[in-house]
């Protein structure tokens, strides 16, 4: 069987590398920007230095800073319009997963009939634009800066749906740009990444080269996302949660999400967390789920984080170690469970139904059946406490 894997964004990595902006766009033939920003992203000043090194270009910009978390259908099409109407000829997204998915989103939309809504479908529909995308990730956990994919939220429907797309897009990664990101946020972003890496190891659609990048992921998110958590201001770390970030969306845009998001995502349907809180809280349940089916990668994953076997262990109770191994990386990096947050073993529960019926488990090296999403909803609550 063969497999197919690809690098279709470039990456300009490196301390300070923001002020390189301006000439990547005019690097790209672009005139003038449209700025896709949040407000945390302009209150921590990070968007002036954005407009700043445009302004050394000579590249003119528009100011698009009404992103909020998962970024709505409506603030999508606002956003197309205000670049049509300015005469954008480049879309940058500034910021976390949300910020980088409107961008993205944005420039579809410029290049495609509105509104977003009729495109947000399952499966996912793919579209293209022409407009250059220019993305620059403020926190490390999406690594959306390097995945085809932007996910909308359909306000009609209460759905948060992907899209793909075919487009020119650079990365800027720099992790200077992360070092106030507060505690909370970096924990919860972090094991995002740390459930990207785990998904693209496992997946039914894996490869050898996402393996690599998610096991390095892997071993520098255990090293330093906690050291990150008590300590935002050390640049090391920073600087490892920035690549294990960007290696792990290389990782999971080639061997795709599976059944980890599909818990994440009815969690989030329920509770409306965030994204990675979501992810991480399902990922040891996973584990426990799939280690029969891939021993040998949940061994890699629990020797990536450190732990040592004999080589003769049964699946389970592979399983249950990396888990395990799991559940103290959450707690070393702040993680509260369902139950400290306030909600119920049933409202976790009820999720079960929604976790089976997402088309990621498709995707999930072990056959998933309504049982095994209701066990797996169960163990969220139970085991992790």
């Amino acid at each position: 069987m063969s497999v197919r894997y690809q690098q279709p964004v470039p990456v300009l990595f490196g301390p300070g590398a923001i002020r390189d902006l301006g000439g990547e766009v005019k690097a790209l033939n672009c005139r003038k920007a449209l700025c896709v920003y949040d407000g945390g992203v302009k209150a921590a000043r990070i968007g002036e230095k954005a407009e700043e090194s445009l302004r050394q270009a000579g590249i003119d910009y528009v100011v698009f800073d009404k992103i909020t978390a998962d970024p709505s259908s409506d603030l999508v099409d606002e956003g197309a319009a205000l670049a049509k109407a300015q005469g954008v000829d480049c879309v940058i997204g500034v910021g976390g997963g949300s910020s980088m998915d409107a961008a993205k989103g944005i420039a579809l939309m410029m290049a495609n009939p509105a509104p977003v809504t009729q495109y947000l479908t399952l499966p996912p529909a793919c579209l293209s634009t022409d407009i250059p995308i220019v993305l620059v990730p403020t926190t490390a956990g999406t690594g959306s800066e390097v995945t085809p994919v932007c996910v909308i939220s359909n306000l009609a429907t209460n759905e948060k749906l992907g899209l793909y797309l075919k487009s020119r897009t650079v990365a800027i990664l720099d992790p200077e740009l992360t070092l106030t990101v507060p505690p909370a946020v970096t924990a919860n972003t972090g094991l995002d990444a740390f459930c990207h890496a785990v998904e693209a190891i496992t997946a039914k659609n894996r490869n050898p080269r996402s393996e690599v990048l998610a096991l390095d992921a892997i071993r520098r998110i255990v090293r330093s996302l906690p050291a990150a958590c008590r300590d935002g201001a050390d640049l090391a770390v920073r600087t490892d949660l920035a690549l294990a970030s960007n290696f792990a969306g290389i990782a999971f845009a080639d061997a795709e999400n599976h059944f980890g998001h599909a818990l994440a995502n009815a969690l989030s349907a329920t509770f409306h967390t965030p994204h990675g809180l979501n992810c991480i809280w399902g990922d040891p349940e996973l584990i426990l789920l799939i280690a029969p089916a891939v021993p040998d990668k949940i061994r890699l994953i629990g020797e990536a984080m450190g732990l040592t076997f004999s080589g003769g262990e049964p699946p389970a109770q592979l399983g249950e170690a990396v888990a395990q191994a799991v559940r103290d990386l959450m707690r070393q990096c702040g993680i509260k469970s369902p139950r400290e947050m306030g909600f119920t073993r049933e409202q976790v529960v009820s999720g079960a139904s929604l976790a089976y019926e997402d088309g990621l488990r498709f995707n999930c090296p072990a056959e998933i059946t309504p049982e095994m999403a209701r066990t797996a909803m169960e163990g969220i609550y139970d085991h992790y406490q």
